[in-house]
């Protein structure tokens, strides 16, 4: 009996079957973590622009004791005493302080002036993302203005 080396057809078969699905589970694994990412990067953007927002707010909100804000057709816009103004233009999903473009992809931008236990209180609701109706970021919060 001769020595044969090599291999047949059906191991030939089997490599290439075996190796198809290692490729296929590799490919569909790696879809599912670029996505992911892709899902985290769009969350971290959206708070960084709230956070940007808020710090730009807070600051100014400390130094004022009277505020105004103004509802237009496409605009919400907050005038503050001690001259800052905010504006969010819907058409844009951006919030401007004076002329400057403070935060990017806001969806949703609403805010009242309240009166809560003898303070001025500003009520935000505000949402980012992309996806108007599937937010990745939205939170209500009151600013009291100086109040002493």
């Amino acid at each position: 009996m001769r020595s044969e080396k090599g291999i047949t057809l059906t191991t030939l078969v089997i490599y290439i079957v075996v190796f198809s699905a290692v490729l296929a589970l590799v490919g569909s694994l790696s879809s599912f973590v670029y996505g992911n990412l892709r899902n985290l990067n769009q969350d971290s953007i959206s708070s960084e622009e709230f956070n940007k927002f808020n710090t730009y707010f807070v600051k100014d909100i400390k130094e004022s004791k009277l505020a105004t804000v103004q509802k237009l057709d496409s605009k919400v816009e907050i005038i503050l005493e001690n001259g800052s103004k905010y504006t969010y233009v819907k058409s844009e999903n951006a919030i401007y302080k004076e002329a400057v473009k403070v935060a990017r992809n806001i969806i949703r931008f609403n805010a009242a002036l309240k009166e809560e236990n003898n303070k001025n209180v500003i009520e935000i609701d505000i949402a980012t993302g992309t996806n108007a109706k599937e937010p990745n970021f939205e939170k209500d919060i009151k600013y009291v203005l100086k109040y002493w």
